[in-house]
């Protein structure tokens, strides 16, 4: 099981149980956590849209959770464990710490491992493969699609059916590689599309990329990201994935996808990088869809 295949576990749900927890520091009876984390029109119908019951949106929640390493029970109460709430207090804000934790866990193979939660990786780096031009269909399973791609290994990903793929993006967007558009309500729910967009990510990254450089070389600047997440260009996971494709991809050492060149361009755009091309440095070409540049070093704007 893991954060695709658990349906109940999407990003509120389990953020609800860290963050009820985070202001408790020592610790919560189990069953006054369910009855925190489980909105009362839930509890008064016994279920969800779905169909699921509460005691199963609560108890597969909290079962990701230790899982994923977030939770513990010591003396009959349920708690953050000292990794997953980062040296942050009661009071204090939640989230980053909570975000900080998925990240160290999600991105690094031996943790995600560990964890059961190796698919995500392998299933971002399909994502994150696409074309945002082309964004896909919220309500269109992808088996076909990664089966034509990576063929028996299509099952690694861990999206096997629609549910999984639909949390999946959720994921993707919680964590900032993925924005969805469209559908208005749950009747319109055909009518969205998931785009792949790292933009977010990067943009939150880049004091950890240039850690006090200004200037970094596109080889040196996709390195340090690549370190940070492992499925993006030079990554480890994305080689890999690279290696499984059936029709291998053409010139990958010299260009950047188009979900990565529409990314730093976006930041560029909003003045957070510059993106420059010296004569005679190695370059990467980006790839627009419609149209290439080619980029040799990225710079920090408003750096001091």
């Amino acid at each position: 099981m893991s954060i695709i295949t658990t349906a109940q576990a999407v990003p509120s749900r389990l953020f609800a149980i860290y963050a009820s927890l985070y202001d408790n520091e020592n610790g919560e009876l189990k069953d006054r956590l369910k009855d925190c984390s489980t909105p009362p029109s839930l509890s008064n119908r016994g279920g969800d849209e779905d169909g699921d019951s509460s005691t199963t949106l609560f108890a597969n929640t909290l079962q990701e959770a230790r899982r994923l390493g977030i939770v513990e029970e010591v003396d009959n109460k349920l708690r953050l464990t000292t990794d997953a709430r980062g040296g942050g207090k009661k009071g204090g804000e939640s989230e980053g710490p909570f975000r900080a934790y998925l990240r160290n866990t999600l991105f690094d193979q031996s943790r995600a491992d560990e964890t059961q939660q190796a698919g995500f990786m392998f299933a971002l780096v399909w994502f994150l493969s696409g074309n945002p031009l082309r964004p896909l269909g919220f309500s269109e399973a992808p088996q076909n699609a990664l089966k034509q791609d990576i063929g028996s290994h299509a099952s690694r990903t861990e999206l096997t059916s629609l549910n999984r793929y639909q949390n999946f993006l959720y994921w993707a967007r919680y964590l900032g590689f993925a924005t969805i558009v469209g559908g208005k309500d749950a009747d319109d729910v055909a009518s969205r599309r998931a785009i792949p967009d790292p933009t977010r990510v990067i943009e939150a990254t880049l004091s950890d990329i240039f850690a006090g450089d200004l200037e970094l070389p596109i080889e040196t600047f996709l390195s340090r990201l690549a370190l940070i997440f492992p499925v993006f260009e030079k990554g480890s996971v994305r080689q890999e994935y690279d290696g499984l494709r059936l029709n291998p991809l053409v010139d990958a050492a010299h260009r950047l996808s188009i979900t990565t060149s529409i990314a730093l361009q976006r930041l560029e755009d909003r003045q957070m990088i510059a993106l420059t091309s010296v004569a005679d440095a190695p370059t990467r070409v980006l790839d627009f869809g419609g149209r290439e540049g080619r980029i040799s070093h990225v710079s920090l704007r408003g750096a001091t």
